[in-house]
This record gives structure tokens, C-alpha cells and sequence, in this order.
């Protein structure tokens, strides 16, 4: 029974940092910015299990508020404080709509919670789902970078599927 647990603890470490890894490369490769990125600002809130969450570009304690889709199709939306973060990577995201994130994500796929050292996320969970309407998108076609507007909710699993984190009420907003 021992060996058991240590083995368990071993591959929920090892998750961990698999993960930690990805988001490193996600962010090098995919935090390319043009001009107007300074001039947009944008708020992104949520309730995770019932606590509000927000951040505002440029606001105390915010690292990053952005949600755009870029490079024609790449949809990406980080909210991030000192504390927590709140993130969604698809890559095909063309335009308004409604997406579905349902089971194990991928490297390019995801969604993520974290608040404190308790990571809650669709990469190596099943059983997490998330859906988000993309209700706006400024900006034309051509656009490298476009920022958007819209909704998002669902439930995201730990690593070891044995407890979730519900996400409503999420809202994304071009604030000017």
C-alpha cells in the first residue's frame, strides 16, 4: 500500500511539472504583441466556486488581462494576478461563435485555474469541460491581433480528478 501511495505521488509531481513546463513554452511562444496592444484595455471576471475574480488591464496587482485571437485563429485569454490565474489557449478560434473544451487537453488546447499551489486544468483531466461564446471580435480579418468580448463557464478537475473548481458567470469586456 505504501509503494502504491509513493508512486502515486511521484506521477502527480511529475503531472505538475509537465504542466508548469508547457505553460513556460505556451506563454515564450505565443505572448507576441503588436502596436495596438498598449491602447486596448480590456477586463476579464469570473466566479470560481462562487468567489469573484477580477482583473482590469493595467490594474494593482495585475499582471495580465488579454483575451484575443491571434494569427487568424488562436484564441487566447490570460488573467493573471500575483496570486491567481485564470487560462484559455484554443487554436481554432476563426471568429464569433461558440466553443466547446471538453476532457484532456493538449499542449495548444486548454484551460487552467490556479489559485495559490492548487492547479485545476483540462491538461491530463478527463472530466474538466469548459464553454466560452466569443460575442465580438474588434478589428478586421487581417488583423494579427484581435481582441474580443464574450462569455465562459465550466468545471475544471485537479490533476488527480478528486476535486473540481465550478466557473461561472465568466466575462470578458473591451473596456476602451
Amino acid at each position: 500500500m505504501h509503494y502504491k501511495l509513493i508512486i502515486q505521488t511521484q506521477t502527480i509531481m511529475n503531472s505538475t511539472k509537465l504542466i508548469a513546463l508547457m505553460a513556460i513554452v505556451i506563454l515564450a511562444v505565443s505572448c507576441k504583441k503588436d502596436s495596438t496592444s498598449a491602447s486596448t484595455k480590456q477586463q476579464i471576471s469570473l466566479r470560481a466556486d462562487g468567489v469573484l475574480f477580477t482583473v482590469t488591464t493595467g490594474g494593482t496587482d495585475v499582471e495580465e488581462s488579454d483575451a484575443h485571437i491571434r494569427d487568424g485563429n488562436k484564441f487566447q485569454l490570460d488573467a493573471t494576478t500575483s496570486t491567481k490565474d485564470f487560462s484559455i489557449n484554443n487554436e481554432n478560434v476563426p471568429s464569433t461563435g461558440t466553443y466547446n473544451m471538453t476532457g484532456a487537453g493538449t499542449v495548444f488546447n486548454f484551460v487552467q485555474w490556479e489559485d495559490g499551489s492548487e492547479i485545476f486544468s483540462s491538461l491530463g483531466t478527463t472530466k474538466s469541460r469548459l464553454t466560452f461564446n466569443i460575442s465580438k471580435v474588434a478589428g478586421s480579418s487581417s488583423d494579427y491581433l484581435r481582441y474580443v468580448e464574450g462569455t465562459f463557464s465550466g468545471v475544471l478537475y485537479n490533476l488527480g480528478q478528486t476535486d473540481s473548481v465550478r466557473i461561472t458567470e465568466g466575462q470578458i469586456s473591451i473596456i476602451e
